[in-house]
């Protein structure tokens, strides 16, 4: 019925669009003669449907209202069933010591009652897989595989670590057993009075909308799951709301999209219901509307055929008028074609043929002049186009030549000519956009300053050309160790370099300013003038500290203050 109904509507449109666009009185009449008749008519009719069409949609809005409270209870019923297992797996890990046998144990132990996970994972607090649990045939069993993966750069990691209780992450992109999407339950372990470790378990988005969607019973309304940070988690129709997308801002608050409900849920997230398809003001008692259309469309056929035969009568000389116009070709047409016809028409349409032919002849001697200009015209523009042409291809060159020598200058004013590395300049600007992000977010940062032991020594015993070529060996031990993505490798000055560490802290960063020291002399870059009688470096080590009165600059002078223990303490050794 929906569709029969939006068929009839589109034909009328269709019809009543071409009797306006026609132009002839004839249509002019007799839709002026329809549409007399049919106002009050139509008003009628409106009336009746609007008022059932508000009654209609005040009923879907309710029907929405009590599937969103359903959907609602039905996911913090679920969510929080599952938010209580990984409760009771880290409470578990607190209470006693277990080996890593026992830790693989309880997590399949936990994994056999609550079923719905997809996996279980318990990582120590570098984000290192120790025990792991995955659903086979509905049957929970070890992850080997997995045993060693990373998982610190995940967010339900990073929140376990930093907030105390358990989380509840927003929808992701799951990796290492299939690609579904899932919504991870996490909380930290505490040992020694600090997070130790995070059990986690990950549910499908498939398995909660399912869970959500069997508590409303219809298909005619559409839910979505939102999380905490306003991304869709999954929906009842993905093709409408998909699932990673950004939720409408018109979703929430007192200035929502009418016809959209939105309810609170567990830990911030949202359930969201709208009709599958808006209610028209036709979407009320099928009866009256029938009766309804039937009338309006009788009315509309009475009042056309009587208009269609009252402008008959009056619109005979204006067709043939318009015939004979129509037989006219304006591209040939010439001055001997509009001769005067004696004609049976009423004194008023002849004038307006004998105006319109004085307009005609007008017209013709216009085109006639219009061709001569539009053949200079040609010509010119051949000629303007191939001198176009031709300036364009100089600016284009010189516009190539240009770009390039800025690339470059680019470059040189980055990278140091020497080793390759960033140069002071490109790591004074990253230290200072690090620093603030360190301050901003309270996540460590760390420099390490090196310098070449006796290096003036060296240069001195060897060449400078043998120097600079130990510079650059430096510098690839260096460029290796700056491997994760915000770390910064650079030429500092003379024989000194610097490391920039982006979330390490001093442990992490002297571990690196040791294993630096290491292979740099492990290089066995022959250094007679030494008493390790090879190159060596000296590594000082620094973390910014979180105060009003911290600084890059004082970062920079703790490290070089390390630097200076490290050169005092006999060289060749890394202080932090």
């Amino acid at each position: 019925m929906p569709q029969a109904r939006d068929g009839f509507w589109r034909g009328m449109t269709r019809w009543l669009r071409r009797e306006l666009s026609g132009g002839d009185l004839q249509s002019q009449i007799t839709l002026a003669i329809a549409v007399a008749a049919m106002v009050p008519m139509i008003v009628a009719v409106c009336v009746v449907v609007v008022y059932q069409g508000i009654e209609y949609r005040d009923a879907s809005q309710r029907q929405v209202q009590t599937a969103v409270r359903l959907g609602a209870g039905a996911l913090d019923e679920y969510l929080e069933r599952h938010v209580q297992a990984v409760e009771f797996a880290g409470r578990e890990l607190e209470g006693r010591s277990m080996s890593r046998a026992d830790m693989q144990q309880l997590l399949l132990d936990v994994h056999g009652v609550y079923t719905s996970f997809l996996t279980m994972t318990l990582a120590d607090r570098d984000g290192v897989v120790i025990a792991t649990s995955q659903r086979v045939d509905n049957v929970p069993a070890a992850w080997p595989e997995l045993h060693g993966a990373a998982i610190w750069d995940r967010d339900y990691f990073r929140h376990a670590m930093s907030e105390p209780g358990v989380q509840l992450s927003g929808v992701f992109q799951g990796r290492g057993f299939g690609d579904d999407l899932l919504v991870a339950v996490s909380r930290a372990v505490q040992v020694d009075g600090q997070a130790g470790y995070v059990v986690q378990g990950a549910i499908p988005v498939a398995v909660l909308m399912n869970r959500v969607q069997s508590r409303v019973r219809t298909s005619d309304i559409c839910l979505a799951v939102v999380d905490a940070v306003g991304q869709v988690v999954g929906s009842t129709e993905p093709e409408r709301w998909p699932s990673l997308s950004e939720a409408p801002a018109h979703w929430f608050g007192a200035a929502s999209q009418p016809g959209v409900v939105a309810e609170p849920a567990i830990a911030g997230w949202q359930i969201v219901g709208a009709l599958s398809e808006a209610p028209g003001v036709l979407g009320a008692d099928q009866a009256t509307q029938l009766i309804a259309l039937s009338t309006l469309l009788m009315g509309l056929i009475v009042a056309y055929v009587v208009g269609r035969w009252i402008a008959g009568r009056v619109n005979g000389p204006v067709n043939g008028l318009i015939r004979e116009i129509r037989t006219f070709d304006l591209e040939t047409l010439s001055e001997t074609e509009l001769q005067q016809r004696d004609l049976n028409w009423p004194q008023e349409i002849r004038a307006l043929r004998a105006q319109f032919m004085t307009l005609l002849a007008k017209m013709i001697r216009a085109r006639d002049s219009q061709n001569d200009l539009l053949a200079q015209s040609e010509e010119l523009r051949f000629a303007l186009h191939d001198e176009v042409m031709s300036r364009q291809a100089i600016i284009q060159e010189k516009t190539v030549a240009l770009e390039r020598a800025n690339q470059t200058l680019e470059r040189l004013a980055r990278i140091d000519g020497l080793t390759g590395l960033c140069n002071r300049r490109v790591f004074d600007e990253e230290l200072t956009r690090s620093w603030r992000a360190a301050i901003r977010d309270q996540q460590p940062l760390s420099v390490v300053l090196i310098d070449v032991d006796h290096f003036k020594a060296y240069n001195d015993h060897y060449g400078h050309l043998t120097g600079d070529d130990c510079l650059r060996a430096v510098a690839r031990v260096l460029d290796d160790a700056a491997r994760r993505p915000g770390d910064l490798a650079a030429r500092f000055g003379g024989e000194e370099f610097a490391l920039l560490l982006p979330r390490t802290d001093l442990a992490g960063a002297v571990r690196i300013g040791q294993a630096l020291v290491s292979q740099v002399r492990e290089l066995n870059i022959e250094h007679v003038k030494s008493s390790t009688g090879c190159i060596s470096v000296s590594a000082g080590v620094a973390q910014v500290q979180y105060s009003d009165s911290a600084t890059p600059d004082k970062l920079l002078q703790a490290a070089d203050s390390q630097l200076y223990v490290a050169k005092e303490t006999g060289r060749n050794r890394c202080v932090g």
